[in-house]
């Protein structure tokens, strides 16, 4: 029982810690934007925000964090991505990693870059849905992981 709860516990704040650390909005769609040079994934990825005037930091943490947990599929292309860490449970499992990470002086957002001139705003209602499109580096970030012993290969989770 105490298992259970414990595991519960866990869980929970692997969900709600990254949305106080360091201000990462979780409020976001991610999907494909074509095909990228190798070791590279290009993403369309849009967060809902109340501020129109975001850094494109936040908006490389939420196409990062999609590739990570998400995946996404490339309409266009007829493929889709499936997520680098696996699921959820690998996010639970390394919170305290995650969170670092994810947070204000995390290194997430080492991994992308906005691609000059994809930048839109769009108001809907009281929120802005800010959309950019985003190179994410694949290989890495991988790399990254793989050396932080979160994941061991592409398809295995530690």
């Amino acid at each position: 029982m105490t298992r259970k709860v414990f595991f519960i516990v866990i869980v929970i704040c692997g969900i709600l810690l990254p949305t106080f650390a360091g201000g990462f909005e979780p409020e976001y769609s991610i999907s494909g934007a074509g095909t990228a040079k190798q070791d590279f994934y290009l993403v369309n990825v849009e967060v809902s925000t109340k501020n129109k005037n975001i850094p494109d930091k936040d908006l490389i943490k939420a196409a990062v964090n999609g590739v990570l947990f998400r995946g996404f599929s490339n309409a266009g292309f007829g493929d889709s991505q499936k997520p680098l860490a696996g699921d959820a449970s690998n996010e639970a499992q390394h919170a305290d990693f995650y969170n670092e990470f994810f947070g204000k002086d995390g290194t997430a957002s080492n991994y992308g870059s906005v691609i000059n001139g994809s930048r839109r705003v769009i108001k809907s209602g009281k929120i802005y849905k800010v959309s950019a499109i985003v190179e994410v580096n694949k290989g890495a970030l991988v790399h990254y992981l793989q050396s932080a012993n979160i994941i061991n290969s592409l398809n295995s989770i530690f």
